[in-house]
């Protein structure tokens, strides 16, 4: 029985599953999580720790397997860089 290298991933059925927009978020400005590290200078796996760790709201986009790219909404990117608590 093999264990897995990496226990904090979660199992496929357990990741974010994508959600329906309401009609603002249709038009918002929607990032992938390397766009939205270069817009602050970080690197995508933080963008990825903070979605994560629920410090930044995202969604994912549909896809046949259910694990599409990641999206963030650039409004919710520019309000936690606003509280500056991250970084």
């Amino acid at each position: 029985m093999n264990k897995p290298r990496n226990s904090k991933i979660a199992a496929p059925a357990q990741r974010m599953k994508p959600v329906a927009l309401d009609q603002q978020a249709q038009h918002a400005v929607w990032l992938s999580a390397a766009r939205a590290a270069e817009r602050v200078g970080v690197h995508p796996r933080t963008i990825k720790r903070w979605i994560q760790g629920g410090n930044l709201p995202a969604t994912r986009t549909p896809s046949p397997k259910g694990m599409g790219h990641l999206r963030v909404r650039l409004g919710d990117l520019e309000a936690l860089m606003a509280r500056g608590t991250l970084r």
